[in-house]
């Protein structure tokens, strides 16, 4: 066993003593790590603005109270006259205010506010859009009840409605102060501690940044010095030593999974550090999540190195190791889930995913950083990784001939 660790730290110190290496294994994840905080930054723990152009075809203080309202359930309102909407091409949803609004209101007869919404449009985007404007019809007829139960009998009929001409600008400034008003009841939602919502923000982005990039540099790294090797006869000069070839294949697999793992220390002491820094506005720390997240990344560096053996068995020459693992390395990440969650894609592309380590290490990271569940959770993910590991080494060491 000792000879083994000595094969598997000496290839670690060789790859990283080679200067070349440290772009890929510090500078570039690094610079990664940095580009989605930025991205990211303020993103994902506000409330969503839904954008929500109205059409004011009434044009009295009701209509314009029921604006008021809407920019109080969070719209971006921007605010179009009749004749402005004839030439103005709106985007995915709008609301119309029909004519005499106010005067239908005010008379106690029904006035249909038409909501639209195009074929394209984001489905959760109108979904919320529909409940918030809901909520503010309700707010709004609150207030307006509210607004009557206190106005001067003399601007309400013997039905209690009231006649838009007797009113006065003090009684409209009324209404308009009670739709000002802050809400008294606040409606906080929360997902349950067992719930599943989609990751977002630098809880997708830091996770998926660490996978891609530990897969990339084991594959690219690993596989490439594996290939020189076996074209050198490098290999066959270690099988001559007192080790044997099954040695050989367990040092250079525990080689590529300490590389693994140095590309996984790198990542997370560097966005620890841009949090602590405050910098880019990463809100996103991995000391909560360590202790159950850290044998998810122990399992999934073991089974990426081998990944590695198998690929390098396959592959013939340091050059077809470098671009194939370019490719293969963003392709698992990107169907892993790595790039976006996995909850977002097509239910086929899901399917394909599951044959690649990178989701099952996207799932572990997420039971524990995203869904708040504990590392015991996470022992399907591990179970499988590890299983895929064996595997990809059961293949992989009758591929990778050492002599």
């Amino acid at each position: 066993m000792r000879s083994v660790w000595h094969v598997a730290v000496q290839d670690l110190r060789l790859h990283l003593a080679d200067r070349s290496n440290i772009f890929f294994l510090v500078l570039m994840p690094l610079g990664f790590v940095v580009f989605f905080a930025f991205v990211n930054s303020g993103g994902g723990s506000g409330t969503t603005r839904v954008s929500l152009p109205v059409v004011d075809r009434d044009g009295e203080f009701l209509s314009q109270a029921f604006v008021e309202q809407l920019r109080g359930e969070n719209f971006d309102v921007p605010v179009f006259s009749a004749a402005a909407a004839e030439t103005t091409t709106f985007g995915t949803r709008s609301v119309t205010v029909p004519d005499s609004f106010t005067a239908h209101v005010l008379a106690g007869r029904k006035a249909d506010v038409e909501l639209r919404a195009r074929a394209r449009s984001d489905a959760s985007y109108d979904l919320a859009g529909q409940a918030r404007l809901h909520l503010a019809q309700v707010r709004f007829l609150g207030n307006l009840v509210r607004w009557a139960a206190d106005a001067d009998s003399t601007v309400l009929g013997p039905d209690g409605t009231a006649d838009l001409a007797r009113l006065d600008p003090a009684e409209k400034g009324r209404f308009l102060a009670l739709v000002a008003e802050p809400s008294r009841v606040e409606v906080t939602t929360e997902t349950a501690g067992t719930g599943r919502p989609v990751p977002s923000g630098t809880q997708q982005s830091v996770p998926g940044v660490l996978v891609m990039f530990v897969i990339m540099t084991v594959l690219i790294g690993g596989s490439e010095a594996l290939t020189r090797e076996k074209q050198q006869g490098t290999l066959r000069r270690l099988a001559t030593t007192p080790l044997s070839a099954s040695q050989v294949l367990m040092g250079k697999t525990l080689g590529l999974t300490l590389l693994g793992l140095a590309q996984t220390v790198i990542l997370v002491v560097a966005t620890e550090a841009v949090a602590a820094a405050g910098l880019f506005g990463m809100d996103f720390r991995w000391g909560p999540h360590l202790l159950g997240v850290a044998p998810v990344l122990i399992a999934y560096c073991v089974c990426v190195a081998a990944l590695g053996i198998l690929l390098s068995g396959l592959l013939r020459t340091p050059q077809q190791a470098e671009s194939l693992a370019w490719m293969f390395g963003l392709f698992m990440s990107a169907l892993g889930g790595a790039w976006w969650p996995l909850e977002i894609m097509p239910e086929p592309m899901r399917m394909i995913g599951q044959v690649f380590p990178t989701t099952w290490a996207m799932q572990g990271l997420h039971t524990v950083i995203t869904y708040g569940q504990g590392a015991l959770q996470t022992a399907l993910p591990i179970v499988v990784l590890l299983g895929m590991g064996v595997v990809f080494w059961a293949v992989g060491s009758r591929t990778l001939r050492v002599v």
